[in-house]
């Protein structure tokens, strides 16, 4: 079935069901354009929703169905990309736990040879971004000007840094 026979078959006297399976092909073409290539049923989840709003508040005289449905699921993608951008650009997840994890583990087993055995593991500019970061008390724009990088630079590595230092907790907890 070709795209414009979908256009022609699509109406909102057709059961949901049909019409959620008619936007199939829309809803890949729309995640495409956007980008998404992880999280790709959440955000068809999302897209189902958005369509099943569309569906129910159609009205034929405001024009064609397919592009009501086409802008809705669309704008609801993209609503949704911007909340996960904001988290993300406002949480880094276990950051702090992570540190202080291995601040506490070091004491409470009376170990410091822990601490520089996990920052031995790092380069020199993971272990600068920690110190300037925990330590220091630098802000990302800071730690950015000093290192000759971008503010999403340093998020990024930070980030990675953080990754890091679970992988080694673990496999020394192990």
């Amino acid at each position: 079935m070709t795209t414009q026979q979908n256009k022609q078959k699509l109406s909102p006297e057709l059961p949901f069901d049909e019409v959620l399976e008619l936007v199939q092909p829309m809803i890949t073409s729309i995640l495409l354009k956007c980008q998404i290539y992880k999280d790709f049923e959440y955000y068809r989840h999302i897209a189902s929703i958005a369509v099943w709003n569309a569906w129910r508040k159609a009205d034929q005289t405001k024009g064609l169905f397919s592009a009501y449905i086409y802008t809705t699921v669309k704008g609801e993608i993209l609503k949704e990309l911007s909340k996960e951008k904001s988290f993300e650009n406002m949480n880094t997840p276990m950051d702090h736990e992570t540190i202080n994890y291995i601040r506490d583990h070091a004491i409470s087993e009376r170990n410091p040879v822990l601490i520089e055995c996990i920052m031995s593991h790092l380069k020199f500019e993971e272990r600068k971004i920690l110190l300037l970061f925990y330590v220091e008390g630098y802000s990302y724009l800071e730690i950015a000007k000093e290192l000759g990088l971008s503010v999403e630079a340093v998020k990024k590595r930070r980030t990675r840094i953080m990754i890091k230092l679970r992988e080694l907790l673990y496999s020394i907890d192990e």
